[in-house]
């Protein structure tokens, strides 16, 4: 019997190719991050994260997954179903104490902070020939209040609940790009999204005529604030949409943070921080979506937000510690 001494060779150097390969994949962490649905400025800033960590690292790669929003996010995290994800602090405190909307479940006090990712405005929007004015006229009026699962829902219900017109309201329960389909389609008088201004939903709808974005009365945003102070009052320029140029409206806010479940590996973690905060993708991330840049800022600035993390009893990530505390923050 010949031996055919190439076709050995070959297959020696495709074994050991594959053996190196096999060696390659086992290194690489595969991790998913969830921030919204298509339409909400957290589903681009999730997009912006996982790449800045994909095309820099060689050990960590992360999975953008779609979410119905911030509720849903932090119960995610909170039980392991996602490795990491974004919220407020406002939410993370709500599961640890069992307030609503986490009421009905147990107590959970496993997310760790990673860092800042932007700030959310929420806003409620309608076109000029609506004659929507106010909050008060979404009365018999088709809205959408946001999924189920997503902090829109939770302060779209919070706000008519306190107004006394929920349910005076034709409501729907659509996506962020659906809702704002919806809308330009006059199918749909208003919808509502806490984002960065301008929200990708709304900044589309706007291309479509003149919005109004409307103000939440005062007496409601004083219950917000009394009911965590992680919601602070704004009175936000709205000039980016077409119809609101030179306009404010008075509105709440939060802080957007990228969340960690606390068993996610510390080296991982660390990975992903450094990837995110590295000077050499600020550049990236901003482009990806603006928003970014409230949050690279306020990282970069002083360690502020680690405080403001412990306003809600959330503790840094190890992994993100580590990398914070190289930079000099306090992290105690």
């Amino acid at each position: 019997m010949r031996i055919n001494k190439r076709l050995i060779a070959a297959t020696a150097v495709f074994a050991v190719a594959g053996f190196v390969a096999s060696l390659a994949s086992a290194a690489t962490t595969n991790i998913t991050i969830v921030g919204a649905g298509k339409g909400a400025g957290a589903f681009r800033m999730a997009a912006g994260l996982a790449e800045a960590v994909n095309k820099t690292s060689k050990t960590v790669n992360v999975t953008n997954r779609e979410s119905k929003g911030f509720v849903a996010n932090t119960r995610l995290v909170a039980s392991g179903r996602s490795e990491i994800g974004m919220t407020n602090g406002i939410f993370v405190d709500f599961i640890q104490r069992k307030q609503k909307p986490f009421h009905k479940g147990k107590a959970m006090m496993t997310i760790r902070g990673i860092g800042p990712v932007s700030t959310s405005w929420f806003q409620v929007t309608t076109f000029h020939k609506s004659g929507i004015k106010s909050y008060h006229d979404l009365a018999g009026k088709r809205v959408n209040m946001g999924p189920r699962g997503s902090s829109t829902l939770f302060m779209m219900k919070f706000i008519t609940d306190n107004l006394g017109i929920t349910d005076k309201i034709r409501k729907d329960y659509m996506g962020w790009a659906q809702a704002a389909t919806n809308m330009i389609d006059g199918k749909l008088d208003a919808f509502g999204i806490p984002n960065p201004v301008p929200s990708p939903s709304i900044l589309r709808a706007s291309r479509s005529g003149p919005l109004r974005i409307l103000s939440i009365p005062d007496k409601v945003r004083d219950k917000f604030v009394a009911l965590s102070s992680g919601y602070y009052k704004d009175n936000k320029d709205a000039s980016p949409y077409q119809g609101m140029k030179g306009k404010k409206f008075k509105t709440v806010a939060y802080t957007i943070f990228a969340v960690a479940n606390e068993k996610v590996p510390n080296d991982v973690i660390h990975e992903v921080t450094r990837r995110v905060y590295d000077k050499a993708n600020r550049d990236f991330l901003i482009n990806v979506f603006k928003g970014w840049k409230i949050g690279l800022d306020f990282a970069a600035k002083s360690d502020e937000f680690i405080k403001q993390m412990g306003n809600f009893n959330m503790k840094l990530h190890p992994g993100a510690a580590r990398y914070w505390k190289a930079k000099g923050y306090n992290v105690n």
